[in-house]
């Protein structure tokens, strides 16, 4: 591998590996090397909004001069990262019981037109504003009241026309709900019922989540195609709702919280359905086995909430089993593992703590613990726990397991404009997101960037940052991947914030094109266009940077690149960092009109259904991964060599974590103040 395509370090050339497993590299540069920035954009499909208009077309005309916030670029920069609200440590059981009232999304229901030896709708009614995965939100649904009724089609096609053999329905074809709770994802099928009413296990069966902070639950409710080729996987699934809930994080408020009515059982799906169910209120903490409103759809589903706290004040290896080998570093390894305790799956990353020592990188990785125990991003990784022995450090972070965005790269070649705008967004709020506390990420590329189960972003590896950066601040340290590094870096007069937006310029670039706008190695674009790219890249690191500080910027045909995009990359791409896009705040790029078709309140409330769903049958599933490392023994293995001193653990103090909690002490995420965090 070339000395031009490994990541550069202060002081050496040492490569600064991924978090996660690199993937076969199908580009002339190794993924697990090489930094490229990628940029979450928007698809037809994936701009669909809940109850709102389908974003438009790659062109979009610019904001009105009116002065009207009609994107919530304004009322977006408080939801980049909302406080992280206090939690005493422990267990959430979540259990789910039934649902009631669900039905399609228009546009769906041909898909389940009656046939032969089907079941029909026993509909009488259901409300309109839900949409279907990858589709436009039903016409007029942002007007509709949430109990307004639509008829139900008396020709069939309702949702209870999925197949069924007489009268009973295969669990295949019953509606599933996909859990989200702070990034661990969790598939859960329902058993019995219908598709309209269906039910799930209830108390039988319990989800424990981890709490390390206060945040909702989200349910996201689909049910499968049943015309969908067979191969098809979750692609064609057909989204018919969500519900959100804000647990109860205190056992001495739910010791006094009033229980609503509600059936014993599960098997009370079955009881007379003419009068709705009490439902929960809407943004208040809940408790117990409770309705809620399904949104974006229709009906109610029951949901059972329990939260138990924790008083264990660390954690050690011993708690986890360790699954699978997922990547390996310099410093370390990161392994899927699962809590004993509570069964979640988690990343757990090792880093040998002399390994850092001998090689000064103990301020980078203090930096990356110090920044994940801040963060509170819809598209960053949530750091759960941190922990040490005499010899490593541990961190235990959301198992995003949908793979690296480079290894899709890698299989597409290339994104359309809308799903490379998509991502795109997502990934300048996360950058956004870490400018507002003062860091500067350096280190985007698409190794670094994961896609969860439903097809979001979640920005990762965080061992580059550098902290404590006003917008005016300037920083010297040399690093990054030659092909990416931002003109004013190589002149090494020092760098702001604007740096990540360059990379951003990169990235984006990346993933409509396939390459970097300085590497060689397309085949999928005319070749004319790979002959141009070819010119930009050189063995010669010396010469690469010469091109990268002189060469022109090249664009292929306006289909592959349309005009609005070409406007963002040239000015993303502004070889001076003080007339570069984004160099006043990060507004100034969402205000482009590259991104006018995108509400940024709606995109950070997660309401937009991204058009592309990996392919995950589980959260144990490592397909996404690359079998050099899943084929590998997960073991905590031994390290050789003397005991570290009193000193050097001393480094080290203040490193264990549970998230910040008052009085808690060191298990509570207290963070340690001094050289070592301010990576000087």
């Amino acid at each position: 591998m070339s000395a031009q395509s490994h990541t550069i370090l202060t002081c050496h050339a040492e490569l600064k590996e991924t978090h996660l497993a690199p993937l076969a590299n199908t580009f002339s540069r190794s993924s697990s090397q090489s930094t490229i920035s990628d940029a979450p954009t928007k698809s037809p499909s994936a701009t669909t909004t809940p109850g709102t208009h389908t974003p438009l077309s790659q062109v979009s005309t610019p904001p009105s001069g009116n002065g009207a916030d009609t994107q919530g670029i304004a009322a977006s920069e408080t939801m980049i990262s909302p406080p992280v609200a206090p939690a005493r440590p422990g267990i959430l059981i979540l259990t789910l019981h039934e649902g009631r009232g669900f039905s399609l999304p228009a546009g769906a229901e041909s898909a389940f037109q009656q046939r032969p030896g089907h079941g029909h709708s026993t509909s009488a009614g259901s409300f309109a504003g839900s949409y279907m995965g990858g589709n436009s939100a039903r016409p007029g649904s942002g007007q509709m009241p949430q109990n307004s009724y639509r008829p139900a089609s008396a020709a069939g096609g309702g949702i209870n026309s999925a197949p069924s053999s007489h009268g009973r329905y295969s669990s295949k074809y019953l509606p599933y709900a996909l859990v989200d709770f702070d990034k661990q994802q969790v598939f859960v099928n329902s058993v019995s019922g219908s598709p309209e009413n269906p039910v799930w296990a209830g108390e039988s069966t319990q989800y424990k989540f981890d709490v390390s902070r206060s945040t909702e639950i989200q349910l996201s409710l689909y049910i499968r195609n049943p015309s969908a080729p067979a191969n098809a996987g979750r692609q064609q699934d057909i989204f018919i709702g969500t519900c959100r809930v804000t647990p109860t994080f205190s056992e001495d408020a739910q010791s006094g919280a009033q229980q609503p009515p509600s059936s014993s059982d599960s098997k009370s799906g079955k009881k007379d359905k003419t009068v709705p169910p009490s439902s929960s209120s809407n943004g208040q903490n809940v408790t117990g086995v409770q309705w809620h409103e399904v949104q974006y759809g229709t009906g109610q589903i029951r949901i059972g909430v329990k939260f138990v706290e924790n008083r264990q004040r660390s954690l050690k290896i011993e708690d986890f089993d360790l699954l699978k080998v997922v990547g390996k570093g310099s410093f370390g390894k990161v392994m899927q593992v699962m809590k004993k305790d509570t069964q979640r799956i988690y990343a757990l990353k090792t880093i040998r703590k002399q390994h850092i020592i001998s090689r000064s990188e103990v301020a980078h990785t203090l930096a990356e613990r110090s920044v994940l125990a801040q963060i509170n991003n819809p598209f960053i990784v949530p750091l759960k726990f941190s922990f040490q022995s005499p010899e490593k450090l541990y961190l235990v972070l959301a198992f995003v397991n949908g793979g690296e965005l480079f290894h899709h790269l890698q299989k597409e070649q290339r994104f359309d404009i809308n799903r490379s705008r998509f991502y795109a967004a997502e990934l300048l709020c996360a950058l956004e997101c870490l400018h507002g506390f003062g860091v500067i990420y350096r280190d985007l590329k698409p190794e670094n960037i994961l896609v969860d189960y439903v097809g979001h972003i979640a920005l990762c590896d965080f061992g580059l940052c550098k902290l404590d950066m006003k917008d005016e601040d300037k920083t010297n340290t040399f690093c990054g991947t030659p092909e990416y590094l931002a003109p004013e870096l190589l002149h090494g007069q020092g760098y702001t914030k604007a740096v990540d937006w360059w990379t951003l310029g990169v990235l984006l670039y990346e993933m409509l094109t396939g390459l970097p706008p300085y590497v060689n190695g397309a085949t999928h674009v005319p070749e004319d266009w790979a002959n141009k790219v070819f010119r930009f890249y050189d063995e010669n690191t010396n010469e690469m940077y010469r091109k990268i500080l002189a060469e022109p910027l090249h664009f292929p045909s306006p289909d592959i690149v349309p005009p609005a995009a070409r406007d963002l990359l040239t000015k993303l791409l502004d070889r001076d960092a003080t007339r570069r896009l984004g160099s006043n705040g990060a507004s100034e790029i969402k205000a482009h009109p590259f991104f006018h078709s995108i509400d940024w309140r709606k995109l950070l409330d997660r309401k937009y259904e991204p058009s592309f769903k990996p392919s995950v049958l589980d959260e144990r599933d490592t397909a996404n991964f690359d079998k050099e490392f899943t084929s590998e023994a997960p073991t905590d293995s031994y390290v050789d060599g003397p005991m570290l001193s009193q000193t050097m653990q001393q480094q080290f103090a203040g490193w264990s974590y549970n998230r910040p909690v008052e009085g808690l002490g060191d298990a509570g995420g207290s963070i340690v103040q001094g050289n070592a965090f301010n990576q000087r």
